[in-house]
């Protein structure tokens, strides 16, 4: 299956998993841009899964951190795996662990960011 054939044969949402954690609206809005510079990868991660188990979808969540100064995406967990995939799992976490903030902070910022996984009809 070639990358373009496989982002359409799924769809990912990243949903915000800021609100209401007490972020600026501009620092909940970098954080979802840097998330969604990574959905290519997530999609592709989710593609390689999704071969062998055409069925495989659920929510995964996940919490890190966003480093004070650098604004680096470090401490990912995954707390909340729905399909139970730690290949997915890594493959996630490592495409979430090369972000990092646009504009960093002068604390450490904790985010929980859930995302939706489906394969499209």
């Amino acid at each position: 299956m070639s990358r373009a054939s496989s982002r359409r044969a799924l769809v990912l949402v990243l949903v915000a998993g800021c609100g209401g954690s007490g972020m600026s609206g501009a620092v909940r809005e970098d954080v979802n841009m840097r998330m969604e510079s990574a959905r290519p990868a997530i999609t592709d991660c989710y593609a390689s899964e999704l071969k062998p188990d055409r069925k495989l979808r659920g929510m995964m969540v996940l919490q890190f951190t966003a480093a004070p100064k650098s604004g680096r995406f470090e401490g990912i967990s995954v707390i909340r795996d729905d399909m139970n995939d730690p290949q997915l799992q890594k493959c996630v976490t490592d495409a979430v662990g090369a972000l990092q903030l646009q504009n960093p902070q002068k604390t450490k910022l904790s985010v929980t960011y859930p995302l939706d996984f489906a394969p499209t009809k």
